[in-house]
């Protein structure tokens, strides 16, 4: 099992995760400010998240800033996170941008009929250039960690699946590029499924 996969050469994730309680102080409107600005400028500095209102403002910037392809390992895609309207919204602009344009969806829970309500898988089952796949127990005794990598620079990192606490960054090719080797080698591993409703 991978316990860190994520190596910087820069000492902001320690500072990042050890002192997270003076990134949480911010608003919600000050922390959206300051993640769209991150993705606006791209220098690969962390920002750290602990609350799905955290995770939905990154991902709502993950896809809006990504191009080519977003890679997604999760346990359901919570629907308080990735069912919030700007973060569907989001998606749906990044797959209608271009016929080139792909997401790869992991998931560590088979559930069609909640796939079948929630408000991001109804919007992907309209592309043809979404994939999914779900993870066996074999493939999630490998990891224990959720993740969301954009582009080869962009993501977001939940080193505990267990928890919402999570580093995120754009602009870092070094530790995105570590998470799509990672997932490259799960997705291969993983039993493919429909996207329906």
């Amino acid at each position: 099992m991978w316990s860190i996969v994520v190596k910087y050469d820069r000492g902001e994730f320690a500072f990042c995760l050890g002192t997270g309680e003076a990134k949480t102080r911010m608003n919600l409107i000050e922390y959206e400010q300051h993640v769209r600005s991150l993705a606006r400028i791209r220098d690969g500095k962390p920002v750290f998240n602990a609350s799905v209102e955290h995770a939905a403002i990154v991902i709502e910037n993950l896809f809006s800033s990504a191009t080519a392809h977003v890679d997604i390992l999760s346990g359901a895609c919570n629907a308080r996170v990735f069912g919030r309207s700007a973060v569907v919204e989001e998606a749906r602009l990044f797959l209608a941008s271009s016929a080139e344009s792909r997401l790869r969806i992991i998931l560590e829970k088979d559930a069609p009929q909640d796939r079948a309500i929630h408000p991001f898988f109804q919007m992907c089952s309209e592309f043809p250039n979404v994939a999914l796949r779900v993870a066996t127990q074999d493939v999630k005794d490998q990891y224990g960690f959720h993740l969301i990598v954009t582009d080869n620079d962009n993501y977001r990192f939940e080193i505990d699946k267990t928890k919402t606490t999570a580093v995120a960054a754009f602009g870092d090719d070094a530790g995105a590029g570590n998470l799509v080797e990672i997932y490259e080698y799960l997705w291969n591993q993983c039993a493919p499924v429909e996207i329906t409703h």
